[in-house]
């Protein structure tokens, strides 16, 4: 199974960030993220053999439950890659609460043998693919204020015409 590990957004973050993609239709190309699949994934395990999935679920109880949940704000609007085929994602104005859930989540994965991507971890949702940046400025984003509240395992089916999301296990912070 393809798993990550994400945080969960609330309705208002969400309605924002669906606000911003439709403003950045109008003048970027590139291949957009459905609203319905907007999260903050805090690691990105892979394929990992599904009778793990139960273990997992017991590590992310454990670095969740130190973490009360926690108000955030969406921010400025960043890129990673080269302006020509850019991922083009949304961060948060204030990260320190997402920066230690990410890092208890990330330990609690290396303590019991799970391999994730290790890169350096930037809070935030992803609004499209192969972006074409190089046209000029980009509009202001919509943004929201809300509750993070939820660490959900998610398994990603990639066959499709376009990904699927299932959750397997969610939890609640503190």
């Amino acid at each position: 199974m393809r798993l990550f590990v994400a945080a969960e957004l609330p309705d208002s973050m969400l309605d924002a960030l669906a606000e911003t993609s439709a403003t950045l239709r109008a003048g970027v190309r590139g291949r957009y993220v459905g609203s319905d699949l907007f999260h903050v994934t805090l690691a990105f395990l892979g394929e990992v053999d599904g009778t793990r999935i139960a273990s997992i679920e017991e590590l992310l109880v454990d670095a969740c439950a130190g973490h009360p949940p926690f108000e955030t704000a969406l921010g400025a609007l960043g890129s990673f890659g080269k302006k020509s085929r850019a991922t083009l994602w949304q961060g948060f104005a204030e990260t320190a609460e997402f920066k230690a859930l990410a890092h208890d989540v990330r330990d609690g994965l290396l303590s019991a043998g799970f391999e994730f991507d290790r890169k350096g971890f930037i809070p935030h949702v992803t609004l499209m693919r192969n972006a074409n940046l190089t046209s000029g400025t980009l509009p202001m984003p919509s943004v929201a204020t809300g509750t993070i509240e939820t660490v959900t395992l998610f398994s990603s089916d990639l066959s499709g015409p376009r990904p699927v999301y299932e959750a397997l296990a969610s939890i609640h912070l503190g």
